[in-house]
């Protein structure tokens, strides 16, 4: 059976896309399998099978191939109890919590823009964000160990000159055309607030921190002046959180509060928060805040869309694209690269990107664009139309796929020898 190896993430609902209504009624939780001393519930299939359908609506239209997604998924969930096992039994296994939350950020910000935004999430699963995030850390931390524990595994297999040659002759003939590819280098203008909007806020926030110092009371001010609109009606209460539910500067600072300490304020991408610990009980923190919103005016994006013009004349008129890439681009993981994206599929571009590039040809330059994110300069930089596979131009492409099947073939064997030695016990057929 093909694995599904890592599962992206999940959030914690029982509601179903694409074919599947949620459920208003209360369901019922059962064991669906026990794996040694392990259980599996029905809930933790539902939230994998949820979250796969949500992001892949059009190939999940049907009830059979959902029932066929849950075996496969519940399959999969009995392999990864094994490979937690064995991640925690090797003291070399190990995943910190920065890089769970990390990894956290960017898949919810993906599993985010897949659904139209932050509203439309929590509209979904009916969660407040932090909920949310909770929901995905323990997964997020799970599928880390497991990808360490099968990296471990993998790294180990290795191919030659000769298994790449014959894996080519036998699918030769069963491989699909390379889809239409291009090369892109972009260059970002984020759409920041003003310097002085950034220093009315910071301001606004050591003037609130000051009456806070001077024994003004807390849930007061949060209800006059917070911009948080959830939180100061309450007195900016946000109530009891785990690690990864908040973002990482804001925790970073709460975590590190005595009870009833109040922070300086600290700026994250909301804005500037004053913290208060009202307690911490573990990885458990209770607090309240005040917000001092950080907002992009229509000045600030005019401002963002004027500077992405000048350069672009400037381009036009003959500067080099790369180097107004490395000096100005607010993408700091290919600005040094010259703005450089890398190889995409046109038909698996974001939308966005698609409309502004398949007008493009090698060398041009776009005019600015909006995205999510800020404004962009597009240059299409190489563009391979739709072609067969060639074993020699593409020897490290038919490598790579040679070494994955043969990957998938060890870990298969592997894992169903690893199988043969636990106790593994499916409750219920059909769920």
């Amino acid at each position: 059976m093909r694995s599904l190896a890592i599962i992206a993430i999940t959030v914690s609902a029982l509601a179903f896309a694409a074919g599947v209504h949620a459920q208003e009624s209360q369901v019922v939780d059962r064991i669906i399998a026990v794996v040694n001393d392990e259980i599996i519930l029905e809930s933790e299939v539902l939230q994998y099978v949820q979250d796969i359908v949500l992001r892949n609506r059009d190939a999940y239209r049907t009830e059979r191939k959902i029932q066929r997604l849950r075996e496969q998924v519940l399959d999969e969930l009995i392999n990864q109890k094994i490979l937690l096992a064995i991640a925690e039994d090797d003291t070399n296994i190990t995943v910190e919590d920065r890089q769970v939350d990390m990894t956290l950020d960017e898949r919810l910000n993906q599993v985010i823009r897949e659904v139209g935004g932050e509203e439309e999430l929590v509209e979904y699963y009916r969660k407040p964000i932090r909920q949310i995030r909770r929901d995905f850390r323990e997964q997020v931390r799970n599928s880390l160990l497991i990808e360490s524990v099968r990296s471990s595994r993998m790294s180990k297999v290795t191919i030659t000159k000769a298994e790449v040659e014959q894996f080519y002759e036998r699918v030769e003939d069963e491989l699909p055309k390379i889809p239409e590819r291009v090369r892109l280098s972009h260059i970002l203008i984020e759409i920041k607030p003003s310097e002085e909007a950034q220093r009315r806020a910071k301001a606004k926030a050591d003037s609130l921190f000051q009456q806070l110092m001077l024994g003004a009371d807390f849930d007061s001010l949060a209800m006059e002046h917070s911009d948080d609109p959830a939180s100061a009606s309450k007195g900016g209460l946000i109530g009891t959180t785990q690690r990864g539910d908040l973002v990482p500067e804001y925790e970073s600072v709460a975590y590190n509060l005595e009870e009833g300490e109040i922070s300086e304020p600290v700026r994250t991408r909301f804005g500037y928060h004053i913290i208060r610990l009202n307690w911490r009980r573990g990885e458990k923190i209770n607090t309240n805040h005040i917000l001092v919103m950080l907002q992009a005016s229509e000045q600030d994006e005019q401002r963002a869309v004027e500077t992405a013009r000048l350069l672009y004349d400037r381009i036009l008129a003959g500067e080099e694209f790369a180097r107004f890439a490395k000096e100005y681009s607010d993408d700091k993981e290919t600005a040094m690269d010259g703005g450089d994206l890398g190889w995409y599929e046109l038909d698996s571009m974001p939308e966005q990107f698609k409309r502004v590039a398949k007008d493009l040809d090698v060398g041009d330059v776009s005019r600015p664009f909006k995205s999510q994110v800020g404004v962009h300069l597009l240059k299409m930089t190489d563009h391979e139309q739709s072609r067969p596979f060639d074993l020699n131009r593409d020897w490290e492409r038919i490598s790579q796929m040679t070494l994955r099947e043969k990957q998938e073939a060890e870990y298969a064997e592997w894992i169903e020898e690893k199988r043969n030695e636990v106790y593994i016990e499916i409750m219920a057929e059909e769920f």
